[in-house]
């Protein structure tokens, strides 16, 4: 009876360290991985989940111009398996004139790798650590690096800056309005208030699961963060005003009249302080600059950074972070920040 390689820790070591020292060699100087190489790695784990080895005629197309099975639905679909939901690439890098030679390169790499007397469970388990493998390249060197991009124009005012970033994040396919909400109340507070720990929790996290009042705290006021208020958010102001808390709701502008609304009919309109998110950041900012052009220069600066570091620091999703503009960059530099 034929013996088949079954032997399943050893050949997915040897394969990943082999796939691994391929994928860095495709970094550039700067750092980057092009995503054609991702969707390779990715097309190459589907192929191999039901074939070994991975031969020339298998990998190519029927028509020997692409890579077999390679799509942005197969892409996806791999993806969600994996718990990842973000949109990577329509295509998957099927059109591009160097995937086809980059998955024969990775297939030679899997082929040399693997023992020939492979058994299928064997296969099966290289296959499934390699898509993990290139899953998580594909979170770290591509959604990690992505930015929230938008326009600061500076001739604006602060609040418009404001509602352009919140915009921008709501054209965004996994809608984090609500995420960039707060960490924009949470980065002016920082600043508003540099002795005082401002709450540096997960967008998810409910204000029962911290020891605040709401999602932020300052002596007595709780600051409730929101971008879409409902009617559990007025249970939370009445638990404030028991335990002789200042509920303060911030909400978009777009929001304001339905919050005063909601908070009427439950009898509490003369207690609770609705503020348009927008103009609750802005104004601020233009008064911690003494609304001089260049202070408020250096303070939207410092607004991106105190932003871009709540993201850094606290959510899973680094993406969420804002393209900072260099001359922002510049200002911070010049002020050694």
């Amino acid at each position: 009876m034929e013996m088949t390689n079954c032997s399943l820790s050893e050949p997915d070591k040897d394969i990943l360290d082999a796939i691994e020292l391929w994928y860095e060699s495709k970094r550039s100087k700067r750092g980057n991985v092009n995503r054609n190489v991702m969707a390779v790695g990715i097309g190459i784990s589907e192929l191999l989940q039901n074939r070994f080895p991975l031969t020339d005629d298998y990998v190519q197309s029927d028509k020997g111009s692409q890579v077999r099975g390679l799509s942005g639905a197969c892409i996806k679909t791999v993806l969600a398996r994996h718990g990842e939901t973000r949109a990577f690439a329509s295509e998957g890098g099927r059109t591009s004139r160097g995937t086809l030679p980059m998955a024969l390169e990775l297939a030679t790499i899997i082929n040399s790798a693997l023992p020939s007397d492979t058994c299928e469970d064997t296969r099966l388990e290289a296959a499934n650590a390699i898509a993990d493998f290139f899953v998580e390249r594909i979170q770290v060197d591509f959604f990690n690096r992505q930015r929230i991009e938008v326009e600061i124009d500076l001739q604006k005012p602060i609040s418009v800056i404001v509602d352009d970033i919140l915009a921008q994040a709501s054209l965004r396919s996994d809608k984090p309005t609500g995420t960039v909400a707060q960490h924009l109340v949470g980065a002016k507070l920082e600043m508003l208030f540099p002795t005082i720990e401002i709450g540096k929790d997960n967008s998810n996290a409910a204000d029962q699961q911290t020891d605040r009042s709401g999602d932020f705290q300052i002596n007595d006021a709780a600051f409730h963060v929101t971008v879409s208020p409902m009617a559990k958010l007025t249970d939370r102001c009445r638990d404030n005003i028991r335990n002789g808390i200042r509920p303060i709701v911030v909400v978009p502008h777009d929001k304001v009249s339905f919050a005063y609304g909601l908070f009427e009919s439950e009898g509490l309109g003369n207690r609770v302080q609705v503020i348009a998110l927008e103009s609750f950041i802005g104004i601020n900012i233009e008064e911690l600059s003494f609304y001089k052009r260049g202070l408020i220069r250096l303070n939207v600066a410092r607004l991106l950074a105190h932003y871009n570091k709540r993201i850094e620091d606290i959510e899973p999703d680094k993406s969420l972070q804002i393209e900072i503009p260099q001359w922002a960059l510049d200002e911070m530099d010049a002020h050694g920040e």
